[in-house]
């Protein structure tokens, strides 16, 4: 249930509607305070990566934001921009401009972009305002892109100024990228109607001041406060990350069977940690840190006290008093730095596999000395990785590559770049990955690398047509009832048919005086099979039907080359396939003599399904430039790679249509 009533606004959902401002709302304030905050509003389009099944998948996704310096900063949520790999920020008056991912916070929810430089020079942006000085009943503006569309602006009133997520219905889930949001946010609550698309838009003051950063909605919309926002912002525009100082404790709100109203609870202890050093054990009731009381009585004074914890200096000593069993005792403990939960995932194309770092936490959990090694996220079925026995699976732990260590994902990948190489094919691949207390070595012979079957096949007589059988009702219907044999219903071009007169219609009943029995679906393999028993080159008779009995010879020719056995390319920047065009391929999409190659394979996720290109498109040009073959193909796209090209654009064949598809290129990302 909870699932249904909670959701980031990146994601469908039903909201609330939003109340009206007091009708004694002067029209003229809220048009102040849109006039100063809508210039600097911006939309924004996000090309975005999630890894799964061994390898990196692309979606496109929206939200909004605001500029809050003239430089192009830009603030919006974590979850609308933290993972993208490409950002288009739509300005106020509808021009487009780049942007750049400068920093992001999970734990708070906050990313912040950079617009790229403009002609026009510095941007609009917005003021911050002072969130604390907001009381419930204050009316208030939600401004941003709901469900993607153009800037918008809905209004209403401060609904709670320390929203935090309720306990009646259970824990919900507030987590992103292993960090808990809600332990740090006191969300703003407000009726203002907002959207999927408004995430990381501004909330606004009558004065026009951004006093929160829309976020999600539950029941009521919930910001996060502009002083927390601004402060994690700043943090991020100066350094690229936020600093936070660790005690190694956690705390919960006072039990009501401890009759007390002062202190805070410690529900745990890391070990390891400062707490534990200075002696701290679960139960203990922390009264101060540093000379400031530490009071945490309900839920809502839970943030205030992780937002006091992660403000302290790291390294520096304070003070600390908790009660025990009755007696106040003292200790000196040193904040150290807070480790980041977010750890981007590393993906191998090679063989089809995700991996990423291991956090001290993590590696401290797993009871390992240290953190090296690069855990498993996923692993492609159809991928190497994939056929390697024992299986790989999630969560495991590869700590060497034959008799190499590994340290971390990088190392990994650099090892397993090296190792797997077409040239050295076939080889065996052998991984010793930690399996909790296990360490298991996994093994898989590699014949190739890309799966595709190309050995030739032997070579058959072909007469080139293709055919229905003709069942009984359509015997019929022909007028030649109690007749049996195969209806033609396409002549391969150039092909012996084609040479020989053979039409679309013709019934072809004998071949040699040998009667052909097809008068079922599950015949439909017999003239086929007749005419491969015959030599290539041999003379054949066929007795049809063409408005009466016929007889016409053709000499066999040799069948043409499969699409199995035909050359092909995998794109691994774009993450498709494409091969030589047959026969067939021509005849079917009626091509003539049109030069290209056919795109066989689009792997969802990738930069090429982002550009639609689509499986069936015939490929004619790379940039301008022609393609005949898949050599001529190979060649344009190294070109494209060695310029470093931003765009790829293809000159696809789709049908009958001719279109351009524009695909981004993302060359960092190729190995």
């Amino acid at each position: 249930m909870r699932s249904l009533l909670l959701r980031f606004l990146v994601v469908p959902l039903l909201l609330a509607s939003g109340s009206a401002v007091a009708s004694a709302q002067s029209r003229r304030e809220i048009e102040r305070a849109i006039g100063a905050v809508k210039p600097a509003l911006v939309r924004i389009l996000v090309a975005g990566v999630e890894y799964q099944q061994g390898r990196e998948e692309k979606s496109e996704s929206a939200g909004s934001g605001v500029i809050v310096r003239p430089e192009g900063y830009v603030v919006t949520n974590h979850h609308v921009a933290g993972w993208a790999k490409r950002l288009v920020v739509t300005l106020a008056d509808r021009t487009e401009v780049e942007a750049d991912l400068v920093g992001t916070d999970p734990l708070t929810d906050i990313s912040v972009l950079k617009l790229r430089p403009r002609p026009q020079g510095p941007y609009p942006f917005a003021r911050w305002g002072d969130s604390s000085k907001l009381r419930v009943g204050d009316p208030v503006l939600a401004m941003g892109s709901p469900l993607a569309l153009t800037q918008s602006v809905t209004q209403g009133i401060v609904s709670n100024t320390a929203m935090v997520m309720p306990d009646l219905l259970g824990r919900v889930d507030l987590s992103l990228d292993g960090e808990d949001v809600g332990s740090m946010v006191l969300w703003l609550g407000h009726d203002a109607k907002i959207q999927p698309g408004n995430s990381g838009g501004p909330l606004v003051n009558l004065a026009g001041e951004v006093v929160g950063i829309n976020e999600l909605e539950y029941g009521l919309s919930g910001a996060i406060p502009s002083n927390l926002a601004r402060k994690v912002a700043d943090s991020l525009i100066a350094d690229g990350r936020v600093v936070r100082a660790d005690l190694g404790l956690r705390v919960q709100p006072l039990l009501k069977s401890l009759g007390r109203e002062k202190g805070a609870l410690v529900s745990r202890v890391v070990k390891g940690s400062p707490a534990a050093q200075a002696g701290l054990l679960p139960g203990d009731i922390l009264l101060s840190i540093g000379g400031t009381e530490t009071n945490v009585r309900f839920p809502e004074q839970v943030p205030p006290f992780n937002g006091f914890v992660a403000s302290l200096p790291v390294g520096q000593t304070v003070e600390v008093a908790f009660e025990r069993g009755g007696k106040v005792q003292r200790a000196k403990i040193a904040p150290v730095e807070r480790e980041s939960r977010l750890v981007r995932p590393l993906a191998i194309k090679r063989i089809g596999l995700v991996v990423q770092d291991l956090t001290r936490s993590e590696a401290q959990a797993l009871g390992r000395q240290n953190a090296e090694g690069a855990k498993v996220q996923s692993v492609s079925p159809g991928g190497v990785a994939g056929s390697l026995k024992p299986q790989l699976r999630e969560g495991d732990i590869v700590v060497a590559v034959g008799n190499q260590p590994v340290r971390n994902s990088k190392e990994l990948r650099e090892i397993l770049e090296a190792t797997v190489q077409p040239e050295k094919m076939p080889l065996v691949l052998a991984l010793t990955f930690e399996r909790g207390s296990e360490q298991i070595v996994s093994v898989a012979k590699v014949e190739r690398l890309d799966g595709q079957d190309t050995s030739l096949e032997a070579r058959k007589a072909y007469l080139g047509v293709s055919t229905q059988v003709l069942v009984p009702e359509l015997a019929a219907v022909l007028g030649v009832e109690g007749r049996k044999g195969f209806r033609v219903t396409a002549v391969a071009s150039g092909s012996p048919a084609e040479k020989a007169g053979l039409k679309v219609g013709d019934l072809i009943l004998a071949v040699d005086d040998q009667p052909l029995e097809a008068s079922r679906p599950e015949d439909a393999e017999e003239l086929t099979e007749t005419i491969r028993q015959y030599d290539i080159g041999a003379e054949v008779e066929l007795k049809i039907w063409r408005q009466g009995l016929q007889t016409v010879k053709a000499t066999l020719g040799a069948s043409p080359t499969s699409p199995r056995e035909l050359r092909r390319h995998r794109d691994e920047d774009f993450e498709f396939t494409v091969r030589d065009l047959t026969v067939q391929d021509r005849d079917g999409k009626r091509l003539g003599g049109v030069q290209g190659v056919l795109v066989e394979d689009v792997a969802s996720g990738g930069w090429a399904a982002l550009g639609k290109l689509s499986a069936g498109d015939v490929i004619l040009s790379v940039n301008g430039q022609a393609v005949a073959d898949i050599d001529g193909f190979r060649q344009a796209m190294a070109d494209q790679k060695a310029r470093k090209s931003k765009f790829v654009v293809l000159r696809v064949l789709r049908g009958t249509d001719e279109m351009f598809i524009e695909m981004e290129a993302d060359w960092s990302a190729s190995q």
